[in-house]
């Protein structure tokens, strides 16, 4: 009697000192990093096809996809003439991330998998450039979310209130790691989109298909059409750097092109219809006095108050509603800032996945309060200078793909994280430079306009044409000369 009774108290203790551990267990927080994730391995939390649309439905029906759609107004254009350009770069473009999502299958991140064509060293500069971007980017969508909780409480809840709010929220999802994700972007996406469809009711009488703007030469209407081309352009190959990040959990034998219809579609359909609405929501700065005074108060958060107005409580609901659409549009970027950083070398791996989202957390913070206050000319800049870094990106990754890996069996995946069986990176290291002299020859932004943009009307940003051409030539002469010389 007395064995069963100690056997069962001690049952009893050690199941209580248990249950801390098994709590924590059950949250399934992600542990591991940018390690190969391993045909075994993929058996266990599953990703399955169709969260490679949701995942991305959740991140593009987002309020920062709203504004975006306004900057072709800011810039003098009409409604059609936005429309056009959001309809038809958004399906060129967005093609190519929908590309690059497949090749999560290899079980690799992105910026892993970059290594076989920028080189194991010459990576670095996709590793400090993809983090810059993830960084700017949860911090531009945190202020495009924070400005609509501005607009509702009439600054109360001021915009670096807002994207502490934001950005604290994403930390937690993205701590807690690739399942929790998954599981909650399949319904993250509904919300916003509800919000959308009641604002386009509500607010349509105030909107007009009247021009914004006379030119004064055709040459100045075409350079304002190129640079909203840049900026839809550069917002749509965003996603380039991390859609791989998310697929390395699905089954080996899914076919690439269901990842590629559903990354596609996921992409394509919310940046459209929020783009569009956005594009139609400034065009109220014409018919209305109280809609352009909203917005040079607010920004897209003030046009979103004037719309959902009629509404009344509800209305001011679903602006909450608008605002929280930050956070799964900055999922990708918290949680994909860890997995650049693990790049760095042996020495980062080492470092717990939880800790660089935490950094990349404070980072956000800390550039999001401070670009608040020139929010525009911010958003403007930071979209074109970061769709030059992409052009080079997708570039390189491309024609080592298809020109000197001739396809998928051409790469060595166990060689990932050897220096000696991967190549240096000179040819990458040489375009990259050259891609930025297209830049800089063809940008233009709110502090430069570069000499061959200059000479199209009052300034055009033809800077992702030319960083395509400079970086695609130079790698192309560059890697040949590299493997003739024995590279690998």
């Amino acid at each position: 009697m007395e064995d069963t009774v100690y056997h069962t108290e001690k049952t009893s203790n050690v199941g209580a000192l248990e249950t801390p551990a098994t709590w924590i267990q059950s949250l399934a927080i992600e542990k591991g990093g940018i390690q190969r994730v391993t045909d075994d391995e993929r058996l266990e939390n599953t990703t399955k096809f169709w969260n490679a649309c949701t995942f991305w439905l959740s991140a593009n029906m987002a309020v920062a996809t709203l504004n975006t759609g306004t900057l072709g107004g800011a810039m003098g254009l009409s409604f059609w003439d936005s429309f056009i350009v959001i309809l038809i770069v958004n399906l060129l473009s967005d093609l190519l991330p929908a590309w690059t999502a497949a090749f999560g299958l290899t079980g690799l991140r992105m910026t892993t998998f970059s290594r076989y064509s920028f080189g194991y060293w010459g990576n670095l500069l996709v590793v400090v450039f993809s983090m810059v971007a993830t960084t700017g980017w949860n911090a531009i969508n945190s202020i495009s979310g924070a400005s609509v909780l501005d607009a509702l409480s009439n600054g109360k809840c001021p915009t670096w209130a807002g994207v502490i709010i934001i950005c604290t929220t994403v930390w937690i999802i993205c701590a807690l790691g690739i399942t929790w994700i998954h599981q909650l972007d399949v319904f993250l996406w509904i919300p916003p989109l509800i919000v959308w469809c009641v604002t386009a009711g509500t607010g349509s009488s105030h909107l007009t298909a009247d021009t914004i703007t006379t030119f004064a030469t055709r040459e100045d209407k075409s350079a304002a059409v190129l640079s909203f081309i840049a900026v839809i352009f550069s917002f749509s190959v965003s996603w380039v750097n991390c859609a791989a990040d998310y697929n390395v959990r699905m089954p080996v034998n899914t076919p690439r092109w269901q990842i590629f219809s559903a990354t596609y579609v996921g992409i394509l359909v919310p940046s459209v219809l929020v783009q569009t609405l956005g594009a139609a929501l400034y065009t109220g700065t014409i018919t209305s006095t109280d809609w352009n005074n909203a917005y040079h108060s607010s920004g897209v958060g003030g046009l979103l108050k004037m719309a959902l107005e009629p509404a009344g409580g509800f209305g001011k609901f679903l602006m909450i509603l608008a605002a929280l659409s930050a956070i799964p549009n900055n999922i990708p970027n918290n949680y994909s800032f860890a997995l650049h950083a693990q790049n760095f070398g042996p020495w980062a791996l080492r470092i717990p996945r939880i800790v660089l989202v935490t950094f990349g957390f404070i980072a956000a913070i800390i550039v999001g309060c401070c670009a608040a206050q020139y929010f525009e000319d911010t958003l403007q800049t930071f979209l074109s200078v970061i769709g030059y870094w992409t052009v080079i990106h997708i570039t390189l990754v491309a024609e080592e793909h298809i020109l000197f890996r001739r396809g998928w069996k051409g790469y060595d995946l166990d060689a990932w994280d050897d220096p000696a069986r991967l190549p240096f990176g000179w040819s990458a290291i040489g375009a990259f430079a050259a891609g930025f002299v297209g830049a800089a020859l063809g940008m233009k932004v709110a502090w430069y306009i570069g000499p061959v943009a200059g000479k199209i009307g009052s300034g055009a940003n033809i800077g992702h044409e030319l960083t395509f051409v400079f970086s695609g030539v130079a790698y192309f002469g560059l890697r040949w000369f590299e493997k003739r010389l024995g590279g690998r």
